[in-house]
């Protein structure tokens, strides 16, 4: 899932000549918000390498929405979706996410499981666990998708009380040989 031939590396010698010298950020908690896509995978080799790169502590973020399907369905549903279907979920998220960071070597890293809509839970997570940055991968929807669906990344960069780093499956990587 992970093994793709991109990486990137960010060294304190670069950070040094892009700063002009003394390194002036000091990233102790990085927090990157995972829906387990391609846009998140590429989310997480910027976490992972600003992780390391900082010494910082990782927490992947995933959260869990109430189907609104599921909400709107007959009382009969009972009998087509189990009574733990939340728990299910949950644990199969854990699972995903234990397996994420096991495949990119995170050592400092925690998993963060929330329930409610993604936006508010990855700025309240960033807030309660004092974030220094957020990452988080945006799926680059056009102009009509984002009036009807909104914008999980726009709604996290205005509202997130540290700095957001979003990233684009397929643009440019700031990618050290």
């Amino acid at each position: 899932m992970y093994g793709r031939s991109t990486n990137v590396f960010v060294t304190e010698e670069h950070c040094n000549r892009f700063l002009g010298g003394d390194i002036m950020i000091d990233l102790k908690r990085i927090l990157i918000a995972t829906d387990f896509t391609n846009h998140s995978e590429v989310a997480l080799r910027y976490a992972t390498a600003f992780g390391k790169a900082f010494n910082a502590e990782v927490l992947l973020c995933h959260v869990l929405e109430s189907p609104d399907f599921l909400a709107q369905l007959p009382p009969i549903s009972e009998g087509y979706f189990p009574s733990n279907l939340p728990e299910i979920q949950e644990k199969h998220a854990r699972v995903q996410c234990e397996q994420v960071l096991a495949a990119v070597g995170l050592s400092q890293a925690r998993v963060l499981l929330r329930h409610g809509a993604p936006w508010s839970e990855i700025v309240r997570a960033a807030r309660e666990e004092s974030a220094d940055l957020i990452i988080l991968g945006t799926h680059g929807r056009g102009a009509v998708a984002h009036i009807l669906l909104g914008s999980v990344a726009e709604k996290v960069v205005r509202l997130a009380p540290c700095p957001v780093l979003t990233v684009r499956s397929g643009e440019h990587d700031f990618i050290v040989p």
